[in-house]
């Protein structure tokens, strides 16, 4: 079920995404098919910190370092308005519930996003950092 634009959703932001020497995201960090978010209307953002550790840190050495915030309206708007030479009837995607037993609040933006798209998200998101004591690499892994 798509959510309402007026919704707010969070990205994980890891350590392969991440320039912790600029405090930068990698301009692809949106880029791709179906890309997980979190919805904070189900799961508030101090709570979001945990979930989203426990399930994004799988790999060695990955960890989760921030997290991007965007409006599902703001986002949907952008992509319909970018309009690349490429693609210049815009893009069309859509944010939909997708609950899990791990992340009930886990949503998906349905839709590929490519390169010049994800700068444009990268370029008008909500950079969270970690709350004070919060250690990612403590969280244990589900």
């Amino acid at each position: 079920m798509p959510l309402p634009d007026s919704e707010r959703v969070v990205h994980a932001v890891c350590s392969d995404a991440f320039e912790a020497s600029s405090g930068e995201c990698s301009l692809e960090l949106y880029q791709g098919k179906n890309v997980s978010v979190s919805r904070l209307e189900v799961t508030p953002l101090p709570q979001q910190w945990r979930v989203l550790a426990a399930t994004v840190q799988k790999l060695p050495g990955r960890k989760l370092e921030r997290l991007s915030e965007l409006g599902v309206g703001q986002l949907i708007s952008t992509a319909r308005n970018y309009r690349p030479r490429e693609k210049p009837e815009g893009f069309i995607l859509s944010v939909e519930e997708d609950g899990t037993p791990k992340n009930r609040a886990h949503a998906e933006i349905r839709g590929n996003i490519s390169k010049g798209l994800s700068r444009q998200l990268v370029g008008i998101h909500l950079l969270h950092t970690p709350p004070d004591g919060f250690d990612a690499e403590s969280i244990p892994r589900i």
